[in-house]
C-alpha cells in the first residue's frame, strides 16, 4: 500500500495571503495530509513547555516552537513527507525512515553560515531528496549529497492574484516602489533614493513596503509602509513605474515574482539565485551587486520610459516571464519528485 504524501508548513507571517512558498500546499493533489503547528489549546501548550526542554538540543538558529512542533510531528508521520521550510523545520525529523523530502530557500553563503561543515554533512544526507530554488543552491547541496538527490525546482507565484492592472496614466507621478526586508541592500537603496530625489524633486514617488519600518533611517522624500493589506500592496505594484530591488543575496524573491505577475518592470541586483528567474526578459534590468550608480542609471532608464510604448513592451514583458513560474507548473515538477518518495516507500 502506498501512503499518502505528508507536508509540512509553518504560515510565514509576512508573506501576503497569496504569496510565499507555503502556497504551494493549493497545488498539491487532492489526498496530500498537511501538517500544520498547534495554533490554540492544550495542544500548543504542550508544545511550547516541550520545546522549552528540547530546543537546547537543535543547532537551527531559527526554531520557534510553532517549527518545532511540526518538525516533531512529521518525525512522527507515516509514509512519504515533504518539508517546506527546511532551514526552521528540518532537525528531529531527520530521523524519520520513510522517504523524505526538503526544500531549502536561503542563499549559500547563508547557508553555510547557518550551521557547520560537520553539521551539514550529517544533517543534508537524512533527507532522501532535496529541492532547491536557485543553481547555486544546488552547487552547495551536491557537496554532501549525490545530484542524482538534489532537484533544482523554482519558487512559483499565485498569477491569478497577482495580475497586471490597467496602464497607470502616464501624466501621473512615477512611483518607485522597494518591497520587502530580507537581505536587501538598504545603503544602495538610500543612494537611489537620493539621487532620484535630487534630479526630480516632488515629480517622482518614492515607496518602500517593509518590516523595518521603524529599524533604520529612510530617505526624507520615501514613504515606508508596514502592515498592508495584500490588495494594497498588489495595488502599489500595479501603479508602479519600477520595482527597485537592491539586494545583498538571493535565491528566489517574492517581490521580485509579485511584482512580475502584476507586469511591473524591476531593476534588480544581479546575484544569486535572481538571473534565475528573470531570464534574459526587458521586463527585468540586472545591475551589479553593490554598485549605486548602476542602479540610479537602470531605475533612470525605465522611468524615461514611462508612459511609451517601451515602457509597455517591458511591462508585458514582465508577466510573460512570471507565468514561467506559475503555482500549477511548478507543482507539476514537484509532483516528480513526490512521485519518487512514493516510489521509494513501496
Amino acid at each position: 500500500m502506498t501512503l499518502p504524501l505528508t507536508a509540512s508548513v509553518v504560515r510565514v507571517p509576512w508573506h501576503t495571503r497569496h504569496g510565499g512558498y507555503d502556497r504551494l500546499l493549493d497545488y498539491l493533489p487532492a489526498g496530500v495530509r498537511v501538517i500544520r503547528p498547534p495554533a490554540t489549546g492544550p495542544a500548543r501548550s504542550a508544545a511550547t513547555l516541550a520545546h522549552r526542554v528540547l530546543a537546547r538540543r537543535c543547532p537551527l538558529p531559527f526554531y520557534p516552537p510553532e517549527h518545532f512542533a511540526t518538525d516533531l510531528a512529521v518525525l512522527a508521520a507515516r509514509g512519504p513527507a515533504h518539508v517546506l521550510y527546511g532551514e526552521e523545520q528540518f532537525w528531529f525529523s531527520r530521523h524519520r525512515t520513510a522517504p523524505t523530502a526538503v526544500t531549502y530557500h536561503q542563499p549559500p553563503a547563508h547557508l553555510a553560515g547557518l550551521l557547520p561543515h560537520a553539521v551539514w554533512q550529517r544533517l543534508a544526507p537524512r533527507a532522501d531528496q532535496v529541492i532547491v530554488l536557485a543553481p547555486d543552491q544546488r552547487e552547495f547541496f551536491t557537496r554532501y549529497l549525490p545530484q542524482e538527490r538534489v532537484h533544482l525546482v523554482p519558487h512559483g507565484i499565485d498569477t491569478d492574484a497577482f495580475t497586471p492592472g490597467g496602464a497607470p496614466p502616464p501624466d501621473g507621478r512615477p512611483l518607485v516602489l522597494t518591497v520587502g526586508w530580507w537581505l536587501r541592500d538598504w545603503p544602495v537603496l538610500h543612494a537611489v533614493h537620493d539621487a532620484l530625489h535630487r534630479r526630480h524633486g516632488a515629480g517622482i514617488e518614492l515607496a518602500v513596503v517593509t518590516r523595518q519600518a521603524a529599524r533604520r533611517r529612510w530617505h526624507p522624500a520615501a514613504r515606508v509602509l508596514e502592515g498592508i493589506a495584500e490588495d494594497e500592496l498588489i495595488a502599489l505594484y500595479r501603479r508602479a513605474a519600477v520595482l527597485l530591488l537592491p539586494l545583498t543575496g538571493a535565491s528566489a524573491n517574492n517581490a521580485l515574482l509579485e511584482a512580475l505577475a502584476c507586469g511591473t518592470p524591476a531593476v534588480a541586483t544581479d546575484t544569486g539565485g535572481i538571473p534565475h528567474y528573470t531570464g534574459t526578459s526587458p521586463g527585468t534590468v540586472l545591475v551589479p551587486p553593490g554598485d549605486p550608480r548602476a542602479a540610479i542609471e537602470a531605475v533612470a532608464t525605465v522611468l524615461g520610459e514611462w508612459g511609451t510604448a517601451a515602457h509597455a513592451e517591458r511591462r508585458a514583458a514582465a508577466r510573460a516571464r512570471a507565468e514561467h513560474f506559475s503555482w500549477p507548473r511548478i507543482a507539476r515538477q514537484l509532483g516528480s519528485i513526490h512521485a519518487l518518495l512514493q516510489g521509494e516507500g513501496r
